[in-house]
Parts: C-alpha cells; structure tokens; sequence
C-alpha cells in the first residue's frame, strides 16, 4: 500500500518488534532503502517500509543507526517519508505480512491486517480505564497465579483467566478465584473468563456443552464475575468443517442457548470463526495461531500471538493483542459475595423397607443384566408420590420402572425377573430405577412441565434429596448384588462400549449413538449434574463393598495405549472415555514420574517401555493391569536417572605425520541397529558428563538415501576412551536408547520446509547448545535456530532463537563456534551453499539464546574493531574462497579451525588452520590439508571420494592425536545413494601458530 506524505513527514512504529532487515540502497529499482520490523511474537505481522532516506534510520534509544535485532516499541520513530528507489514522488510504502515473516512469508493486505482497526500508537495507554486498550497485552497462564502488581509490572493490562476446574495437578491457576480476580479489577486491570478443561471440549457435542456451561457460568460468578460479561469457550484445535458442524457447532450451540449470544465467546483458529459468523455463533473471537496460516481474523478482537515462552513471577504465560473494543472483558466494579449453597451429608441407615405394587407393564423375562439406568419421572417434587406414577403407568400400558422412590419410600413395580419398559432397545439388558420427580431446574409449577435439557437440575438441587438419594443407593446395591453389577459410573462413552455399571437414561439416549448405531430416543434424564460420586459410594456401603481407591479403573483386559489400537486400547483422546479412565491414567503418571496429562502420550509410552524392559515383560508400551499395579499397589517406581559421572579422559593416541582412516563411523553393522544405516555428518562435542556426543543430518533406516524413516536431527552417544580403536557408539538421543528418534518432532517435507540440519554443538556449563538450519531443499534456507539440552544431550527444547537467512548478507546460515576462556562464544558463519566467504561474530556465553547479542568483527573507518557488521575474515581466490561445512574448536590454547574446502581452484578438499587468537589474519594462518578428494576408485588414507562435512572428535589434541569425522555420499551412477556415511580419520596437525604449510602437493582430481 502506497500512502502519499511530505518528504521528511515522521514514520512510527504501529506495534513493539524487532528489526529484521535494514535496507540502505539495496534495491535501487524498487525501495531504494528500506526498513523491516518482525512483530511475529507481538501481532503476527511484520511490518515493512519503503522509500525511506537511511539518513533517518536513527534508534531514538541508541542514537545509532538502526541494526538488525534492536528492539523497537510501539510509537517509537524509525523513519521519515522520502522518495528513494523507484518512486515517482515521495509516499510511504507499506506492507504487512504473515509468519515466517518478510522473507518467506505471505504478502497481506495492510488495510485488513492493520490499518482498518488501527490506532496511534502513540497515544494508546494502560489499563487504567482511560483510553484505548487495542494494541496492549492480555496474560493467560495455568500453572500458577502470579500477583496482580506482577503481572501489571511485566506489561500487561489484564487477564484472560479460566473459569473451569483444573484437569491435572500442575494447573494451580484453575479456576479463577474472587480474591485474584478483585485484586486485578482494584489496579484498574481487565479480567476475561475463558472456559477450558480439556484441549478438545467440544469432542463430547452439544451434551457435553450444557454440562460445561453449567460449570463455568457457576465458577464465573463464584469469582465476582458479572452477567454482562463474556465468556470465551475454546477450541483448541484446527477442526474440519465437519467437525465444525458434527461436534463443534453443538457443542458452542449449547452454551450459547444457555448464556446467550452477546456473552458467548470463542477462543478458535481463523476458519473457526469464519464458520462461526456464517453460522451465527457468538459475538466475539479470540484467535490463536493454530490452522490460521499466518493470517489475522478480521473480526478477531483478542489474538494470542505466544505460547509458553516467556513467564511472570516464575509461571509460565501465553502473550495476547488486544485488536478491538470492546472484547467481551469485566466491567469495573465487582459484583456482590454470594455463597453458594452448600448441601449436607446423605445419610447411611441400615436399608429400607421395599413395597410392592405391581401394575405397570413390562415384558416376561430377560437377559443378561449389564446395567442399571436411573430416571426421573417428571413430576413435581415432593408433592408427587411413587404410587401416582405407578397408577398412571398401569392404565398407560406404555411405559414402566423397576422400581420407583419418592421421597419418603421404594415400591417395586416390575419385578426384576421381568423385562420393564425404560430404555427402548436395552431394555432387556437392564434394570430401570426412576426417581419421582424432575430432572430440571424448576421443582414446581402449574401447567406444562417448563422444564429443558439446557438447564438441568443443579448438584445442590439433587443433594436437598438426601433421603431420596439414600434410598436410589440402597435399591442400586440390591440390584447390583443380586445380578453381579459392579457399583462402578458408566457414562455415556461406557453405554457406548457397552460397559456394565450404573448409568441413566440421559447417558444411553446419547451413548446409543455408538452402542446401536442410533440414537435411540429423546431423553435427557438424568443429565450429569446427578451426584454419582455421593450416590454410589453409599450404594457400595450397603453392599458391603470395600471402596478400593487403588483397583485398576477400566475394565478387565482393556489397557491405556493409542488411539489407533483395538477396541481394548483406551488413548483418552477419542472423547467419550469416561473420566475415570483419565483421572486413573493421570494418577499413575504422576506417580510414576512423569507429567500428568491424562492422555496416552510418548511420556507414557516411554515410561511403560522402560518398566517393561526393566522387568522382563513384553514390551509394548502399553499400560496394563500389571503396571498399574506395580506402581500403584506396590510402589514400583522409575529408577532415578544416575547423577552424570565425569568420566575418564579420552586418549587420542600418538601423534602423526600422515593422514589415517581409522574406520568407518556409520553404515550397514556400525549404527543400523540404532535404525541409520544411511546417515551424515556428525558434529561432535562432549556433553557436561564428560559423554561424546554425535548429532546426525538425515538419517535412514535403510542404508542408501531415502531407505524409510527419513528424520533429522538424531544423534548418538559414545563412551569411548581410546579413539585410536575407533569411535563406538554405546546408546541414542531422543528417549529412546535403541532406535535414533528425531530429536524433537515435525514432518519432513511439509508447505514450509524440508529437513533440518545440524551445524554445530557445543557444551557451556551444564547445557549443550545445538543450531539447525530449517532448509526447503538443500542449501535453500528458510530460517536457523538454536535448541538446548540440559540433562546430558538426551532431549533438547527450542530456545525460542532463531535467525533470519538473510541475516548479514546470507553470511550467517552454517555456524561453528566454541567457547573460550574469556567467557565469549565465537562464531565463524558462512552460506549453506559452498560459495561463500567467511565471517566472524562473537557472544556473552550466558546470552547464546539472545539473537540480539550478536555482535560482528568488520572493518570500519579504517579499522577492525567487535561491534561493526561483520566483514569477510576469508575470501578471494583458492581456498579462501568457498566454504562448506566446518568446525571450530579451542584446543590447547589455540584455535583450530577444520573445513571443507569447495573452491574452483586448489580446493575440494579439507584444509586445517591452527592460529593463536580468534581475531589473527586468517590469511597468515598455518593452513594444511591432510585429506583431498578424489574420484571413486582412488581413494586412500588421505583421500575420499565427495567428502564433506568435517568435525572434530573430542578429545583431539595438539601435541597428540588429532581425528575428524568426515562425510561421504555418492550422488551419481546406478549405485547413487550409497555410500552415505560417516568415517572416522587421524590426522597430522602442527601446533606452530607462525608457520604456514599448504598441504599436500598431490593434484585434486576425480571431483
């Protein structure tokens, strides 16, 4: 978008950023100079602008011209209107785009993006009620509750706080509670309820959505929230339209006709509300990133732009925009304390006494009794008596009961030989108790009943029923003792897998959708407000059944296991599986160990593999009866991981004075049974234990390229002390020690990019540091990033790091550093394409994660100096020309650079520099070249054939031995693909820092 101004009329930055591009007469024919703010993390938007004389690119902050990586705030100005470039007068040319950002990112149309709802960033306050608030920050969490002072001193204006209750352990922050949401309303902060238990809510339709609504509406104003306020339900996910109209739509539906559509809204992805509007569903929309493809919704008035990287007062936080007023929030005043009514204690009394009084109909004989179903019976409450219901039914001849409790007593119409008329089609198989009286709010009234599923009984309403309910547990332990029903809940899921158990009439007309493949009837009672918990535990009193806390929670021969597995295989993430089968999967986690997530993950899968190992069993992965009773019954826990040991020093062996191939490092009888037979690279470091650690590029399972299970990064580990015997690897990264599993997860080849490839690693303290290149193809860079492993090199998390590939000139993609003595990490940078110089930067070691703490060594004014952009250490002709894959170690007090050399001239081979400080002439620098490349059939101690990929094994030395792993792939001929492996060699390398030797003399042919 071109916006016509006066040359020199000021720019200001619309949101907080960072710089990501600064274009001083780079594109002549188009921008001219030019400025790029990344406000991925702020808004999802980066921000271009064009024709800007770079006379004004002036950091108000620093008084220096702008850098890539400054921090920019809202209302800051970074530039003037000029007329550089291709401009025919002088305008501002601005343009938005979508994630990764400008460079790779889609192009977005500013007016939608930004500037329709847009406001002056200069003029946006805080919180405080007077003001705009589009543009400031909203905080979510779980996992704690940070102070209001806290989160108001960190930058934000308000809450988003859920009102529902916590699904596992760790979310301490659930529910919102009055005094937290008073004190953030007493700074003059915003408050939005957010409703959210599980990441997939809506799974359960639109039953599961009245139960929702109930809950949440009743937490939101246990914490003073208002009845004008919205509430956000969320769909944390990336549904299908089908599932949209199926399960979403229902499920919203539901809490709408409960809280009305001007209250209702919905925390979703960009389709999600693009169907919603269609649809009519909700007012407003807070939008995450999930399905949204880079875009920001229109009509989204809240957009959570961050998740879970950064924290308030030690809890960790999602970060939120405020696009639109208002959004739903609080108003300012809290309401009125109201106490919630609290219900005593049902009573235990020996039995009662049960009547019989026939009449009802009913069907002779039945079948095997699998469950007992509860009812209501639709009458007024405490005025309707059992014998009136039986009355009606006997002239109706239409529809009958077991047995029927009022208040005050149990008749027994239907004897329990015979099949009575309850549940349609499962009649046979059950026995049917009803309750006299309503499964709806309202208890009494004249004229039709007014009651509707969408406002069911409330659990306080069904608790005033002590004696009724008393006397439902003791009929239920009577049943259940004579015909062998276990005491147990089935909901709607167990109708739906047809468990044995007590359910009710409402849980079969919805669990017959999957039970008969219909559904089967209209009714709704009784809804699961239904105290079953205060109801069967009394129920197991009278049959005298021991409530075991510990039994094993799902049914006999099922497990926990994935999703896809049989019929016995519970992943609980299908939806329906009763929350039995989470709270019990969710206790044996924690018990064991691991995070309580309630679902079948890889921690679980990890955890059981291990104890199945451990004891000899069969390894599946799967939780059985066994292991839950091992750990739950018997306390068997995890053994704890073994404290790092430092180990001994690694001998490298004696010196040389000619290259040696040690052996081969990978390959078919080396590493196929980690599962790569076919990998490269290598680049080695030693963990804080004193470990070698390898990390893998592409990676087989087979041994050619391509051979199945294509992964990278993988990595292995190695306790090899004597590396002239040859480097042998003892276990993999990854969480599995037998089979090399990517190291963190994502698909190859997918819309954005292709692989990942490892660069270099290197251990500071006690954590390890590893850059990747995210390429679209093979030296086609998309972005770099940088991951940290804090227990030994065996998982590795995102520092939230990462680097454009543009940055300083496309110098900056394949990294090698290390750290030295001074405290700073260095870093010699080059393209990932092998045709570019070299450039040098360096970092404070307790900043690696800190893009922003980069600085270049470049020549500036005259001189050399740290702090300039960084100028080319090595380039020209021969082998300082091009550079491939490389490694920088600080051995000895010297540094020692290794690198494949791709020059045209005097290159296609591995050249060694040894020099004494990291900022020497490179150019003077004692240069040799122990191992050249040759054509196949040629190749020798000191020759390989398409070599690449060089790194330094720890454990190198000086004035001992020196050895390098290097890479091999043959891309050419009807055996291409093999060999693609890594081999081990010794190498001759000089200690003298003021000498230079050339190498070999040998010709480099065979290419």
């Amino acid at each position: 978008m071109d916006i016509a101004a006066d040359t020199g009329t000021p720019i200001y930055a619309p949101t907080d950023g960072t710089i990501a591009h600064v274009g001083i007469n780079d594109d002549p024919q188009g921008y001219g100079s030019w400025l790029v703010i990344d406000s991925q993390n702020e808004c999802g938007l980066d921000f271009t602008f064009g024709h800007t004389p770079p006379s004004s690119f002036v950091n108000p902050d620093t008084g220096r011209q702008w850098r890539f990586g400054d921090i920019v705030h809202a209302g800051q100005k970074i530039a003037v209107v000029g007329n550089e470039g291709g401009s025919s007068g002088p305008h501002l040319h601005f343009e938005t785009f979508g994630a990764p950002g400008r460079f790779g990112g889609p192009d977005l149309d500013p007016n939608v993006m930004w500037l329709r709802d847009a406001v002056d960033p200069r003029g946006v306050t805080t919180g405080d009620g007077q003001g705009s608030l589009v543009g400031k920050l909203l905080v979510d969490f779980s996992a704690g509750v940070p102070t209001a002072q806290q989160i108001q001193s960190s930058g934000f204006v308000g809450a988003i706080r859920y009102i529902s209750d916590p699904r596992a352990g760790w979310m301490i922050g659930k529910p919102l509670r009055r005094q937290e949401a008073d004190d953030l309303r007493a700074r003059g902060m915003v408050v939005v309820s957010n409703f959210q238990f599980g990441k997939s809510d809506w799974l359960g339709g639109a039953e599961q959505g009245r139960r929702d609504a109930e809950r949440g509406i009743a937490l939101h104003r246990e914490a003073g929230g208002p009845d004008t306020a919205a509430i956000y339900v969320s769909v944390d996910a990336s549904p299908s339209e089908e599932q949209w109209n199926s399960l979403v739509r229902p499920y919203l539906q539901a809490w709408q006709d409960r809280l009305g559509k001007d209250r209702l809204g919905l925390y979703c992805n960009y389709p999600t509300i693009d169907w919603a509007i269609r649809d009519g569903i909700g007012t407003y929309f807070w939008m995450h990133n999930w399905g949204s493809n880079g875009r920001v919704h229109p009509a989204a008035h809240l957009h959570q732009f961050e998740i879970d990287k950064q924290k308030v007062a030690g809890v960790g936080i999602d970060r939120n925009r405020i696009l639109k007023e208002p959004f739903g929030q609080w108003g300012s005043t809290p309401a009125p304390v109201t106490e919630p009514a609290r219900p005593g204690p049902i009573a235990a009394d020996a039995g009662y006494p049960i009547t019989w009084y026939g009449g009802p109909g009913y069907d002779a004989g039945h079948g095997a009794y699998l469950r007992i179903y509860l009812h209501t019976t639709e009458n007024q409450e405490w005025t309707t008596r059992a014998e009136n219901v039986a009355d009606y039914q006997a002239r109706q001849q239409d529809g009958s009961y077991h047995y029927l409790v009022d208040d005050e007593h149990i008749i027994n119409t239907v004897t329990t030989k015979n099949t009575a008329w309850g549940v349609l089609s499962d009649n046979r198989v059950s026995v049917q108790i009803a309750m006299v009286g309503t499964s709806g709010t309202v208890e009494t009234w004249s004229g039709a009943n007014p009651n509707r599923e969408e406002r069911p009984k409330t659990r306080e309403q069904w608790l005033a029923h002590e004696k009724k309910l008393d006397m439902v547990a003791f009929v239920i332990a009577t049943v259940a003792r004579d015909y062998e029903i276990p005491i147990e809940r089935v909901d709607i899921g167990g109708v739906g897998a047809n468990l044995r158990g007590v359910s009710s009439h409402n849980n079969y007309t919805y669990g017959s959708v999957i039970l008969k493949g219909f559904k089967d009837g209209t009714h709704w009672d009784v809804p699961d407000t239904f105290p079953y918990d205060v109801v069967l535990a009394a129920a197991k009193r009278y049959a005298g059944i021991k409530d075991d806390p510990d039994r094993f929670p799902l049914p006999a021969g099922h497990y926990w296991g994935p999703l896809d597995g049989p019929t016995e295989s519970w992943s609980n993430t299908y939806g329906n599986e009763p929350q039995s089968s989470k709270d019990g999967l969710r206790r044996w986690q924690e018990t064991i160990g691991i995070p309580g997530s309630g679902i079948f993950d890889n921690a679980t899968k990890q955890a059981a593999t291990r104890m199945q190992q451990l004891w000899g069993w069969p390894v599946t992965g799967n939780v059985y009866e066994g292991e839950w009773n091992e750990v739950i019954h018997n306390g068997w826990r995890l053994p704890a991981p073994e404290p790092p040991k430092r180990t001994l020093p690694i001998d490298p062996g004696p010196k040389v004075q000619r290259s040696k191939k040690i052996e081969d490092a990978t390959g078919p009888g080396l590493t196929d049974r980690f599962g790569m037979a076919a990998t490269d690279l290598g680049v080695m470091a030693r963990t804080p234990s004193g470990r070698i650690l390898a990390v893998f590029g592409d990676t087989f399972r087979g041994p050619r390229v391509g051979d199945g299970d294509w992964r990278a990064p993988v990595a292995l580990f190695s306790d090899t002390k004597m590396l002239d015997q040859g480097i042998a690897w003892s276990e993999a990264a990854g969480g599995d020690p037998n089979y090399a599993r990517q190291l963190w997860d994502y698909p190859h080849d997918n819309p954005v990019f292709s692989t990942v490839l490892p660069s270099d690693v290197i251990t500071v303290g006690e954590t390890m540091y590893l850059h990747v290149m995210v390429n679209k193809g093979l030296g086609n860079v998309v972005w770099t990033e940088i991951w940290k492993s804090t227990d030994d090199g065996h998982t590795w998390q995102h520092t939230g790091a990462k680097f454009d590939p543009g940055l300083h000139r496309g110098l900056a993609q394949l990294w090698t550093w290390d750290v030295a003595e001074d405290g700073w990490v260095y870093v010699f940078s080059t393209g990932f394409q092998r045709d570019k110089p070299l450039i040098l930067r360096r970092v404070r070691s307790d900043r690696i994660a800190d893009p922003g703490g980069y600085e270049g060594w470049g020549w500036k004014d005259g001189a050399w100096g740290w702090g300039n952009e960084p100028t080319p250490v090595l380039e020209g002709a021969g082998s300082a020309d091009k550079f491939g894959e490389m490694c920088l170690r600080r051995i000895q007090g010297k540094w020692v650079f290794v690198n494949f050399d791709s020059s045209n001239v005097g290159g296609y081979d591995i050249d060694v520099r040894v020099f004494a400080e990291i900022t020497d002439n490179l150019y003077e620098a004692h240069k040799s070249t122990p191992i050249r490349g040759v054509g196949w059939g040629q190749e020798g101690d000191d020759a390989v054939a398409q070599l690449y990929g060089p790194s330094i094994v720890p454990g190198s030395t000086l004035d001992r031995g020196f050895h390098i792993l290097l890479s091999q792939w043959k891309t050419e001929g009807p055996d291409r693909g093999w060999p693609y492996r890594v081999l081990q060699f010794k190498i001759p390398v000089s200690s003298h820092t003021e000498l230079r030797d050339d190498g070999a003399a040998g010709s480099h042919g065979g290419r």
